[in-house]
Parts: structure tokens; sequence; C-alpha cells
């Protein structure tokens, strides 16, 4: 467990407007994959770094995010949001003082996508990434891998020399390299001076984005497997894939993907089923 302390927030509040209807009854972090809770699959790397402060934000169906990890019996502090969905910007700052409590300061803020599914032999990436954002004091560290689709697909993470000049699907430059974001980063608390109140505000495109001139902004790579599940077809495949992988042991990502189900089972399984 690393001795460098941090503050986590999971970012849960979303409608999961492209798992619908399977989201109109269970928000998205509940529904399982392969019988596990979606909002599961990161806790092996976060349970990783010591948290001072332990927050998950809801708005959409908010008793069942709540009754899913409080199954965990771990201490987590639920961040509620009320009238309207605050984004990921909103939410953190709506989220400061739960993030805050027991903290002679306001540590660095880990915050990540309660639903990614992603797998890597690098465990302690958080811990390394921690590190270097402590050690660099950027505003912002975000984890990312390499992916055919970024810039295409999806937005990219654009830098040039591991700092990040833009965000999303154009190419700002001809040296400009593209990565793509697996929904985790680390924020330093320089970060709630960017943020306005009782707005929806999101980190990237509202905050960071505008800083890139006057603050750095960093990315920590890792080799990963990453899974998109945000709507049924995506869902399918990737649930498909990993029971393909899970079911081979010949296969050279098996032990990866196994040790993370091993992991994985720590944790209660899910009541609902898998999505068909």
């Amino acid at each position: 467990m690393n001795e460098c302390s941090a503050n986590l927030l999971l970012f849960a509040a979303g409608l999961g407007t492209r798992l619908k209807p399977a989201t109109d009854i269970n928000p998205k972090p509940t529904i399982p994959l392969l019988s596990v809770p979606m909002g599961y699959y990161l806790l092996p790397y976060l349970q990783r770094v010591r948290f001072k402060n332990f927050v998950i934000n809801t708005f959409h169906l908010p008793e069942k995010v709540i009754s899913t990890y409080k199954k965990l019996n771990l201490n987590i502090l639920f961040s509620e949001e009320k009238d309207f969905i605050k984004g990921s910007g909103g939410g953190l700052l709506q989220a400061k003082n739960l993030l805050s409590q027991n903290n002679p300061e306001l540590f660095s803020i880990i915050t990540a996508n309660a639903d990614e599914i992603f797998f890597t032999d690098e465990k302690n990436f958080l811990t390394n990434a921690l590190n270097q954002h402590q050690t660099t004091q950027s505003l912002a560290t975000l984890i990312v891998i390499k992916h055919p689709e970024a810039g295409h697909k999806f937005g990219a993470i654009w830098t040039i020399k591991n700092k990040v000049v833009s965000i999303g699907k154009e190419k700002p430059s001809a040296e400009a390299e593209p990565w793509h974001f697996v929904g985790v980063q680390i924020l330093s608390n320089k970060i709630f001076n960017h943020l306005e109140s009782n707005k929806e505000l999101n980190i990237f495109y509202d905050v960071l984005i505008h800083q890139l001139k006057t603050h750095d902004v960093s990315i920590y790579p890792i080799n990963a497997d990453w899974y998109e599940t945000g709507n049924l077809i995506d869902y399918q495949k990737a649930k498909a894939d990993i029971h393909n992988i899970l079911n081979n042991p010949s296969s050279i990502k098996y032990s990866m993907f196994k040790s993370h189900f091993d992991e994985l089972e720590k944790y209660p399984k899910s009541e609902l089923s898998d999505l068909p």
C-alpha cells in the first residue's frame, strides 16, 4: 500500500442513456458484466492506494448505487446530487467538503468513472502515477492507453512529450500524439480554483482545456485492454471477448484477466443478471 495519501471520487451519477431501457431500472454501475457489477471492476486497482476519503457521487437511482457499494463494507461517503447532474467538474466541487473530511489539507484527488472496464498487468499504476503527479505538481495527470480509435471514434488526449496540448478529435499539430483516456485521473487540489458552483461542468472541456497554456497537464500511459460498454452492442462484444479469454488458458491475455477476476472474487456477486 502506498504511503502517498490521496482522496478518491467515483463518478456514478450518470443516466446511462445509451444503455436504456436497462438503465431505466438499474444505474449502470450496478449492472453486472459476467456477474460482477460494473462499478466494482476498478476496485482491485483502487485498493492499492491509501485514501483519506472515498466518495461516490450519485444522481440517477441513488438508492441502488448506494446499496451496491454499501455491500463492500468500506468506509464510503456519498455525495448525492439534486435537481440536475452536475458533471465531473460540478460533481467534484459538490463533493469537496466530503473529500476534505479528516484532512489537515486537501490531498491530491483521484477521480474515476465508476463503470470503467480495463485489464492491465501494471497493478500498481495508480501508485506510480500518484508519485509522478506529486513530483511534477501537475494540475492533472491523466491515465491513458494507446488505442486505434483515439482521435477518431473517441476524442483523444493530444500530447507533445507527455504534456497535454489539446483534448478532442481534431489533431492540433503534426507532432501531437493521440492517447485514449481510460476514465481515471489525478487532480491537484488547485483544480478547485477553476470550478464554478451550481453549474454543470465537464472537467475536460469546461476546465482543463482552458488551463493548458498556463498549467501542466500530464499523462501516465499504461498498457491495458480497455472495453467500451456504453451501449448494448459494445457491452455484448466486451462480455463475449472477456468470457472467451477467461475460458482459454492458452491465450496470452489469460493470466492478466484471470488474476483480475481472482481479485474481484473478494467482492459480492451481483443479484442481477447480465444484460442479454
